[in-house]
């Protein structure tokens, strides 16, 4: 792939999924999955409508991973659900949303459940045939 956003939307084009993963800082996506975030505006035309293939509008997974120090695995749902909204426009089917909480208490990957949890959504996006 290429090391610039051009190489990025071309990736994008012929996905059949995309994984965010980021971190929650300040009720938020982290700064670098913004700044991703916002640069894919470019992908929609000025109807808004995504400028994907016509085939492949509408068929794009979207996996969310978020990570958070707060316990409460509920506490930013508004702006999760913002965020899927957001991904509505480009057309994104969200398969699957992943919230780590409590990670100032320990890393994700010592959380027990989350590693089944994961393996879980990797089935499903396999069951729809990728």
């Amino acid at each position: 792939m290429k090391d610039d956003m051009q190489g990025r939307y071309d990736a994008l084009e012929t996905a059949d999924a995309l994984i965010l993963g980021t971190p929650i800082y300040m009720g938020q996506m982290s700064a670098q999955a913004k700044t991703f975030t916002d640069r894919l505006f470019a992908q929609l035309t000025p109807r808004f409508s995504p400028r994907f293939k016509e085939e492949n509008a509408g068929k794009k997974l979207l996996v969310f991973v978020f990570t958070q120090g707060n316990p409460d695995a509920g506490k930013f749902q508004t702006y999760i659900a913002y965020t899927e909204e957001m991904f509505g426009l480009l057309e994104f089917k969200v398969k699957d949303v992943v919230v780590a909480a409590g990670t100032r208490s320990g890393p994700a990957s010592e959380q027990e459940g989350l590693t089944g949890q994961l393996e879980s959504v990797g089935e499903a996006l396999c069951g729809e045939g990728l």
